[in-house]
């Protein structure tokens, strides 16, 4: 690991998704691990947190086998969240600040207890679940062109870019496995089952606290956690109206500016 490349490159990645323009993939031929992905991704949110900016919680990417095919991954990766870039119901997002961004249908959950154990389990995630919502997350990678292995995935905070949740409602009684979704844009219609997310999105959530655990980090009350995508990642462009239905838990609409 070169050290003294973490903080230029997490300050590189951080200035991409704030209007500079993309890093260079050249500058990753160091990063070739996930300890120096961490590093650089850790960088980025200190670096983000002096400035001023808040974590509010997490994402969790490649949650579907394929998805982690791709990278040749062994399990699912994790992002921050950032209260600036959650954006508020209603709100249009502005795409023009954004590279090549995809939107994925999500199930949000909002913690009402920590889950601080190493052995979380989904049971233990549906017991601290205070509610859970409908969501877009919209994902883009400051990388020019896009990601190409691992660890560039996840020093680029896993491709977490905006969010809007929907209405919350309370955690149902049925499994959250049993849900299916509906992305629309305009005509199109794009299927999708929380199957897709590790079997059951609850079991993402468990995955996400013992991944913390290991890194110093712990889910506490109030954080937000978008468990993975329901729907295939779809591109998106200015002028799209996005509708997510997730049946008994409700619909988000995004509007493409």
């Amino acid at each position: 690991m070169q050290n003294d490349a973490i903080p230029e490159l997490a300050r590189r990645l951080w200035q991409a998704g704030n209007g500079e323009p993309p890093v260079d993939p050249e500058l990753a031929g160091w990063l070739d691990d996930l300890e120096s992905a961490h590093a650089v991704e850790d960088a980025t949110r200190a670096l983000v947190v002096d400035a001023g900016e808040r974590v509010i919680g997490y994402k969790i990417g490649l949650t579907s086998q394929p998805a982690r095919d791709v990278f040749g991954a062994g399990e699912p990766a994790a992002g921050h969240l950032l209260a600036s870039r959650l954006l508020p119901e209603g709100e249009d997002l502005a795409i023009a600040e954004l590279f090549a961004p995809k939107a994925e249908v999500e199930i949000a959950f909002v913690l009402g207890e920590a889950l601080p154990g190493p052995d979380v389990t989904a049971g233990d995630v549906r017991n601290a679940t205070a509610e859970v919502a409908p969501a877009f997350e919209i994902v883009d990678s400051r990388w020019r062109g896009g990601p190409s292995t691992l660890p560039m995935l996840v020093a680029d905070n896993t491709n977490a870019a905006r969010a809007v949740l929907g209405p919350r409602v309370g955690l149902p009684g049925g499994s959250l496995s049993e849900v299916v979704a509906t992305l629309s844009i305009g005509d199109r219609e794009i299927p999708g089952s929380a199957t897709a997310v590790m079997g059951d999105p609850a079991e993402a959530v468990a995955w996400l606290a013992r991944h913390l655990l290991n890194r110093g980090l712990r889910l506490e009350a109030g954080d937000i956690v978008l468990s993975g995508t329901l729907c295939p990642p779809t591109v998106i462009s200015a002028g799209d109206r996005l509708v997510a239905d997730l049946g008994e838990l409700g619909r988000v609409a995004l509007d493409v500016d």
